[in-house]
């Protein structure tokens, strides 16, 4: 903020900042934030770390990658309620998409990168893939983290399901980029 600035006025998702020089005040836009299972839940760290796991994006934990199974039940369970609280409870989380309009892309961590195994580009995540998805009457609203309303912005779509809502946000970004 700049020095001549003060916060006067805070709502949600909204700063209110009055500029003292130029005796103005401006709205500016917080974007949400991902938040993680040490914000929202109280669990032993094995529960946290699923949660965690879905709020970031990362596959489901597999059985077959864990030695022990308590760890990887524990784990299971964390990413479980997450997906449950992204459907119930309209928390934002990370989807992987597709960088492309290619059918055979399917972006993936690999040495601290997304990377694509269809085009072989590095660092293919977008800020997008950070959603939100809410329901809205009969139907479920999927929309970018620095959504503000329907009439100023484009990054939403609506579905009859939760899954349908993401599928058509991805074909409507797709679209934009």
């Amino acid at each position: 903020m700049p020095h001549n600035a003060q916060l006067i006025k805070h709502k949600p998702n909204y700063k209110l900042i009055y500029n003292k020089s130029a005796m103005y005040c401006t709205n500016f836009k917080i974007m949400e934030k991902l938040k993680t299972a040490q914000e929202l839940i109280k669990a032993n760290p094995n529960v946290m770390s699923g949660f965690n796991q879905f709020i970031h994006g990362s596959g489901e934990p597999k059985r077959g990658d864990y030695g022990d199974k308590s760890q990887w039940y524990a784990e299971q369970q964390g990413y479980d309620y997450a997906k449950k609280m992204a459907k119930e409870n309209g928390i934002a989380f990370t989807h992987i998409f597709k960088c492309g309009k290619s059918e055979s892309c399917f972006p993936f961590m690999y040495g601290g990168f997304m990377v694509c195994n269809a085009c072989g580009n590095k660092s293919v995540d977008k800020d997008w893939w950070k959603i939100k998805v809410e329901k809205d009457g009969n139907a479920f609203c999927c929309h970018g983290l620095d959504f503000k309303d329907l009439q100023s912005s484009n990054n939403y779509a609506f579905g009859d399901t939760f899954e349908e809502a993401i599928s058509n946000y991805e074909s409507v970004m797709l679209a934009l980029s």
